[in-house]
C-alpha cells in the first residue's frame, strides 16, 4: 500500500472518530479538533480557491476532508498538463 493511501485512510479514520464522537461523546480533545479541523480546511478552501476553480463542488469537499493534500494533487496534474 502506497504511503498516500495510508494518509488518505489515516486522515479518513480521524474524521470518523469526530463525527462518531458527537453521537457517543468520548471526549471533548475529539470536538474541539473537529472544530479545528472545519475551520482549518475551510481557511484552505478560501486561501486556494482559484486552484479548485475548476469542478468547485467536487474539490471543495475533497479540500475539507483531505486539505493540502488534495491541494498538492491539483497542483501536479497542472504541472503534467503543462
Amino acid at each position: 500500500m502506497s504511503t498516500g493511501k495510508i494518509i488518505k485512510y489515516t486522515i479518513l479514520m480521524l474524521w470518523g472518530a469526530c463525527f462518531v464522537n458527537l453521537l457517543m461523546p468520548l471526549t471533548t480533545i475529539l470536538n474541539y479538533l473537529l472544530i479545528f479541523l472545519v475551520v482549518a480546511h475551510f481557511l484552505e478552501c478560501i486561501i486556494f480557491y482559484k486552484k479548485i476553480k475548476k469542478n468547485k463542488i467536487k474539490n471543495f469537499l475533497m479540500v475539507m476532508i483531505f486539505g493540502y493534500l488534495h491541494i498538492q494533487k491539483l497542483d501536479y496534474y497542472e504541472k503534467i498538463k503543462q
